[in-house]
C-alpha cells in the first residue's frame, strides 16, 4: 500500500499556513477599541450651541444628565473601507482614489449596512450577533433595503447611543469642541469643509481627542442607535463630515436619516459592551425618557441634500 503520510503532511502544511495568512490579514484589520470609563455628564440639547433659548433667556430645552454605571467599548476610529470589505466582500464608498483607500472611512453605507457589519465582526471574532433582523429585503447589490432590527443585547459589536457617542465625543470637556471653544483650532482635529478639498481622508490622520478618540468632529457622520425610533423610521448620526462647517463639527453636531439613505459623507465606528479584559462584563446603557430625546435644528448635512430634522 503506498504511504500517505507525505501527502497528509503537505495538505497539513497549506491549511496551516491557509490560516497563517488569514490570521495575519485579519490582524491587519482588526478594529482597535478604547475603554470609556464610567461616569456622567450633562447631555446637550444637540442645537447650534450648548443651549439653546427664547427671546426672553428662557431656555428651551435644558441638557440631561447621563449616568454611566460602568465603561464600554469604542472603536479609536471610524470603520474603514478595509475593515468593512473584510467582513462583508464589498465596498459601497464613493471615495475610493489614492494611495491609502484601505485606510479611507468606508462611507455610503445606509444604517442597515452598518447593522449588518455589526453582527458580521461579532461573527468574526467569536461573539454572539447583537442584532436580530427580520423580514429583510435586498436590493441588486444585495444590500439590505428593509429590515426590523431589534437589539438583543450582549458582547457583540453594536453602533453607540447617541449618549455614550457624545460622551466619547466630549472627552471630559463641556466646550463647543472636545479641545476647546476655539473655532481658529478645528483643523487640527478635524477633517471639515475648509480642510478636505471635497473629499474623506484617511482615519487618525488629525489629532485624537482627550479620550485616544481619532474623527470624531469631521471626516464623515457617524450612524447610532436610538432604540425609540419606530420600525424604518428615522435614525440619527453624530459629528460632521468632510463637507460641513466646523459648527456642525461640534460635540452637538447631529442630523437624522432615513435608514435606507446612502451619502458619500456617511459612515460609522462600532461599540460593544464589557472590559478589554473581561468581554462578558457587560456596560449599562443609559435609560432616556423619550422627552429627554434630543432633537436638531435644520442642518444641511448632506451635498445637494435637503436640511433634515429630527422627526420623533
Amino acid at each position: 500500500m503506498e504511504n500517505k503520510q507525505p501527502l497528509l503532511w503537505s495538505m497539513f502544511a497549506l491549511a496551516f499556513l491557509a490560516l497563517l495568512i488569514k490570521a495575519s490579514s485579519y490582524a491587519q484589520i482588526k478594529i482597535e477599541m478604547i475603554k470609556v470609563p464610567a461616569g456622567s455628564y450633562m447631555m446637550s440639547p444637540l442645537d447650534l450651541g450648548t443651549q439653546q433659548f427664547e427671546a426672553d433667556g428662557t431656555t428651551v430645552r435644558p441638557s440631561v444628565k447621563v449616568v454611566f454605571e460602568k465603561p464600554f467599548l469604542l472603536a479609536r476610529t471610524e470603520i474603514t473601507q478595509e475593515q468593512f470589505a473584510a467582513a462583508l466582500g464589498r465596498n459601497p464608498s464613493l471615495h475610493v482614489k489614492g494611495d491609502n483607500v484601505g485606510n479611507l472611512p468606508v462611507e455610503n453605507v445606509c444604517f442597515y449596512d452598518a447593522i449588518e457589519y455589526c453582527n458580521a465582526l461579532s461573527k468574526m471574532e467569536n461573539f454572539p450577533p447583537r442584532y436580530t433582523l427580520e423580514r429583510v429585503t435586498r436590493g441588486a447589490d444585495g444590500a439590505i433595503t428593509f429590515a426590523m432590527v431589534k437589539d438583543v443585547g450582549g458582547a457583540g459589536y453594536r453602533l453607540p447611543t447617541e449618549a455614550q457617542w457624545e460622551y466619547a465625543s466630549r472627552a471630559g470637556s463641556i466646550a463647543g469642541w472636545s479641545h476647546g471653544d476655539d473655532e481658529s483650532l478645528v483643523g487640527k482635529f478635524a477633517w471639515w469643509k475648509a480642510e478636505s478639498s471635497g473629499e474623506s481622508k484617511p482615519v487618525a490622520t488629525k489629532l485624537p481627542n482627550a479620550w485616544g478618540f481619532h474623527d470624531m468632529a469631521g471626516n464623515v457622520w457617524e450612524w447610532c442607535w436610538n432604540p425609540e425610533s419606530k420600525v424604518g423610521g428615522t435614525q440619527p448620526m453624530r459629528g460632521g463630515s468632510w463637507f460641513n462647517c466646523a459648527t456642525c463639527c461640534r460635540n452637538t453636531g447631529r442630523c437624522v436619516s432615513e435608514p435606507t439613505s446612502r451619502e458619500g459623507t456617511v459612515g460609522f465606528r462600532v461599540a460593544r459592551d464589557g472590559d478589554l479584559n473581561n468581554p462578558d462584563a457587560h456596560a449599562k446603557s443609559p435609560k432616556m425618557s423619550k422627552a429627554d430625546l434630543p432633537y436638531s435644528v435644520g442642518l444641511s448635512c448632506f451635498p445637494n441634500s435637503p436640511s433634515l430634522v429630527d422627526q420623533t
